[in-house]
């Protein structure tokens, strides 16, 4: 399972005019904001999302994927990738359920989650944030 944040001109018309102003130093200044503070808050809002596995309507003892490392990240230009470190349920230490969470396949997970679509569509907004102040900070400085 993977979701993938690319940015989409259509949605951020304004920092692509900010961006004109001084394109030589925007595209390093991008792929530092969504490789480093992108991640994390795109991360962190998909674990907010994260479910916890109950039985009988407690948590089960065992170790849990939203209180774990379960994604790593792979760098893309102007973009990212977040990866589920699901596997095998029957390894130990897998975070099974993570692999198919959308068609809510298996016998405890009967529902689609779509988890990772529902985090990234959170973290976008904070991450176009993130993106106009370093733009502007850039801009501040250099004119």
């Amino acid at each position: 399972m993977a979701v993938k944040f690319e940015l989409d001109y259509t949605a951020i018309e304004r920092l692509e005019m900010k961006m004109a102003k001084l394109p030589e130093k925007m595209e390093d200044a991008v792929n530092d904001v969504l490789h480093v503070d992108g991640v994390r808050i795109a991360t962190e809002e998909i674990t907010r999302l994260l479910p916890v596995s109950k039985q009988n309507g407690k948590i089960r003892n065992k170790r849990h994927a939203k209180h774990s490392n379960w994604s790593r990240s792979e760098k893309i230009n102007l973009g990212f990738v977040i990866k589920t470190r699901g596997g095998a349920a029957n390894k130990k230490g897998s975070f099974g359920y993570l692999v198919f969470p959308n068609e809510g396949r298996g016998a405890h997970n009967p529902v689609e989650q779509r988890f990772m679509e529902r985090g990234l569509k959170a973290a976008t907004p904070k991450i176009l944030s993130k993106l106009h102040e370093r733009v502007d900070k850039i801009l501040k400085e250099e004119l």
